[in-house]
Order: C-alpha cells, then structure tokens, then sequence
C-alpha cells in the first residue's frame, strides 16, 4: 500500500457523512414555529413524525400537498405529527398561504432556506424533502411523495397503533 493510500483511509475514517439516512436516527433541532412556540423534533418521540421540506413558490411542493393533507386529516388524531419547514423567505408568506390551504399543522420557516442550519442539518439541497420519522426516533423513508409516502405513514401508524394496543392489553413481545 502506497502512502497515499495509507492517508486516505486514515482520512475516510474521520469523516463525517452529511445527511441523514433511513435506518439511522434522525437529528434533533430545535425551532420557532410561525407562531413563535419553540419545538424540538425530540418533543415528539412516541409519534410518527413527518417532516416536510418545502416552500410556497416550489410547484412540486404545492402539488404534493392535498396528500399532505389527506394524512393529517386521517391520522393526526392517532399520533401523526408533520413539521411542514418552509424555504420560503418571510413568516408572512407561509402564514398567508397555510391558512388559505388549510395547513393546520405546526409551521416553521427555515433561516436561510436550503443554505441554513435545518436544511444543512438534513442535507436538503432540493425540495421537496420528505422524512418520516418512526415513534423510536429513527428515519423511516426520505425522500417519498405521493402513494410512496402514503404508504410509509400507513406503516408506521399501523405499527405505532399495534403497539398501544399491546400495551393496553397488558402484553409485551414474547409474552
């Protein structure tokens, strides 16, 4: 092995991948929502979390939304939480265009877009950017619209319901 080679894998070990990927836990941050709450992604762990990269002039983005929608109506109740964050550049623009879509879900503008700390923090560099996060924390799907991320959601909400179930019931696995 050349000595350069020898530097590389020194190198590689070092590295940091940037990103966030399915099967790995997904990063916690901290945010002000549109109506000035502060949120952690970790204030949601037990929940199905979907988190949603987008803005209003991104006409896939707008596109995806009725099936956005569609899932909050259908299990919000049940424990689904979207974290729509906006690359949009002012809290007024969002705000206007949540409540004429009817976007009830928690709203967050992104400093700085797709060069600010979130979107760097996620490795978003195009929108839309979807994550669905699973109760334990743990990215599920990236990057899935339409029929695809309706189907991760019902996935993991079936799971997240037999699991209430089990604990209500008084069993654990293995019982």
């Amino acid at each position: 092995m050349s000595v350069g080679q020898r530097k590389l894998e020194r190198d590689i070990s070092n590295l940091k991948l940037i990103g966030v990927y399915v099967d790995n836990p997904a990063p916690d941050f901290e945010a002000a929502t549109l109506s000035g709450d502060k949120i952690k992604l970790s204030d949601y762990r037990g929940k199905v979390v979907l988190i949603d990269f987008w803005a209003t002039w991104c006409a896939p983005c707008v596109a995806e939304l009725p099936n956005v929608k569609k899932l909050h109506e259908e299990y919000a109740a049940d424990g689904l939480v979207i974290l729509s964050i906006s690359f949009d550049r002012d809290d007024k623009t969002v705000r206007r265009f949540a409540e004429r879509k009817g976007m009830s879900w928690t709203q967050i503008r992104a400093e700085g877009a797709d060069k600010g700390p979130l979107a760097k923090l996620y490795g978003v560099a195009a929108i839309p950017a979807t994550f669905v996060i699973a109760p334990d924390g743990k990215v599920v799907a990236k990057d899935v619209t339409g029929a695809r991320l309706s189907k991760a959601i019902a996935a993991e909400m079936t799971k997240l319901k037999a699991g209430k179930d089990t604990i209500a019931a008084g069993t654990t696995e293995g019982d």
